[in-house]
């Protein structure tokens, strides 16, 4: 018996060794699928732009209807996106209960509220960024400039939840100015 211990006992000892390498390595290979898609921002504050090394922001969905999207507090709330990413046409809100199931259909990517969003609230509208500490003044200054439009890049996993992943600024357009 001792000679089958002496086999089967480190056998054993590097079994849950192999079972997180296997969870770590499919996490990390989900974390890169998906689609990017650009989503402008707003709603940071001038006076408390940068919190430690992260940029606190609001997305600033293109919605369809008239005004903005409301603030989702129930986690059965969608987006539907509809556009070629990384550029959105147009975004609308849906409850995927209440919704018909075409609508899935008729959508580029479906968005799902993240009720693990480190922002609190569902991660749909807003979130936040991490900034290299030398190039945060940057961001800072070109975060207020009015001149400037930012724009996220997030990617949408195969679940529906975002994750952002830079963010870069281009002159605003006429349409954009408020």
């Amino acid at each position: 018996m001792s000679r089958y211990r002496r086999f089967f006992m480190p056998l054993a000892l590097l079994l849950p060794l192999a079972g997180l390498a296997l969870i770590w390595w499919i996490t990390e290979r989900e974390s890169h699928q998906g689609t990017e898609w650009d989503v402008p921002i707003a709603g940071y504050d001038p006076r408390d732009l940068l919190r430690g090394h992260y940029v606190q922001f609001r997305y600033d969905w293109p919605a369809t209807d008239e005004g903005q999207i409301p603030s989702w507090g129930a986690a059965r709330k969608s987006l539907c996106i509809r556009g070629t990413a990384p550029e959105i046409a147009s975004v609308e809100t849906y409850d995927r209960i209440d919704a018909d199931p075409l609508v899935d259909d008729r959508c580029d990517m479906v968005v799902r509220a993240n009720p693990w969003s480190e922002e609190g609230n569902d991660g749909l509208t807003r979130d936040r960024l991490y900034v290299a500490q030398d190039a945060a003044r940057d961001y800072e200054k070109n975060l207020v400039d009015p001149d400037l439009q930012a724009i996220a890049r997030i990617r949408i996993n195969n679940d529906g939840f975002i994750t952002p992943l830079s963010l870069r600024f281009r002159p605003r357009r006429e349409e954009e100015n408020r």
